[in-house]
């Protein structure tokens, strides 16, 4: 299903997507700062960007209200599968519940906005499943839906993170490679510090 999604020339649609969405994170959270914890800020856009291309949320304070949880998830993943109260596994099964909840709400709702053409069929992974068949033409349920792009968002979350991540150390540790952004030319100094 997700092939003609990742293709190359579907690919280049989302270039000025994450343009925008970097702009706004170096914004907000790098910017006019003596010292820049990396990987807490490269996985806060890694989970903006995905929630973007995955169902088209952009809204700081709708992604908020997915992080924690998701946090959650993303630890109970490597923790002791133990489901008792207060341990990291019963709280990544309550987040888990929670962030499904959450995407079934979104699925209903872009299912009414492409029905009455408020929403385009190519605009994310979302629409794409929601719009795509199996071989015998049936369409994936709600919730197959929510659980695939959950798997989408923790699959893409770390190693996203981590890349950018060492991609910034790479550059400290180099601070004879300058960069270009916005107009500004940039350095890579020992103000940024890797968490």
């Amino acid at each position: 299903m997700l092939p003609n999604f990742l293709k190359p020339e579907a690919l280049q649609r989302y270039i000025g997507i994450m343009d925008h969405i970097a702009q706004r994170h170096f914004s907000d959270g790098w910017e006019k700062k003596n010292e820049v914890n990396v990987f807490p800020l490269a996985n806060r856009y890694t989970f903006w960007l995905a929630c973007r291309l995955f169902v088209s949320v952009e809204d700081p304070t709708h992604i908020a209200k997915f992080a924690d949880p998701f946090n959650a998830l993303a630890s109970g993943l490597i923790s002791i599968p133990i489901d008792l109260p207060g341990t990291p596994f019963n709280r990544a099964i309550k987040a888990s519940n929670f962030i499904r909840k959450e995407l079934v709400a979104i699925i209903k709702q872009r299912k009414i906005d492409l029905a009455e053409g408020k929403a385009s069929p190519t605009q994310d992974v979302l629409s794409h499943m929601l719009l795509t068949s199996d071989e015998n033409g049936k369409f994936m349920h709600e919730l197959d839906i929510a659980d695939k792009i959950l798997g989408l968002l923790i699959g893409g979350h770390d190693t996203a993170s981590s890349a950018c991540t060492f991609i910034v150390k790479f550059l400290a540790e180099l601070p004879e490679i300058y960069g270009v952004y916005n107009g500004k030319l940039l350095t890579a100094h020992c103000f940024l510090k890797l968490a």
